[in-house]
């Protein structure tokens, strides 16, 4: 968790506002083992809602990290805490789910889930007494299964 890597990510994205024209903050922070990078403002051109294009800015950060700086770090860009409010709610259903899973003493199959959401039901439901997860299938169909253990 290098600091540098922060701040070489924040001067990269406000490098990048500049470019466009736009006007806004960058909120760069350590995640696991790599960055997530917080883009607020009311953008004109960056289009909010749009997965592959915030992909697109990860890997693009990500290589300007790797060559100009030496680190080799994912980057998760969000816009407007979009991404973050998702993963809220997201881990939201997946306490519901598991409380279901539990009164209802069984296993609950959730619908085919990318890679990110996955590891955020994996995550919110990792403490849960009582409860396992785990994914099954293949991508695009890969899907986690809640399921009760214990008595």
């Amino acid at each position: 968790m290098n600091p540098q890597a922060l701040e070489a990510a924040r001067e990269f994205f406000s490098g990048l506002l500049r470019v466009l024209g736009e006007e806004g903050a960058v909120e760069p922070a350590w995640e696991g083992e790599g960055l997530y990078v917080n883009l607020r403002g009311g953008f004109r051109y960056l289009p909010s809602g749009d997965g592959e294009f915030r992909a697109a800015l990860g890997r693009v950060a990500r290589l300007h990290l790797k060559v100009r700086h030496g680190q080799d770090v994912p980057v998760v860009v969000d816009i407007n805490g979009e991404v973050q409010a998702h993963r809220e709610e997201l881990a939201g259903r997946a306490r519901a789910w598991a409380q279901d899973a539990l009164a209802e003493r069984r296993k609950i199959e959730l619908p085919p889930m990318g890679p990110d959401d996955r590891r955020v039901v994996h995550t919110a439901l990792a403490g849960v007494p009582g409860i396992r997860t785990y994914s099954i299938g293949r991508d695009p169909d890969r899907r986690v299964v809640i399921e009760p253990v214990g008595d």
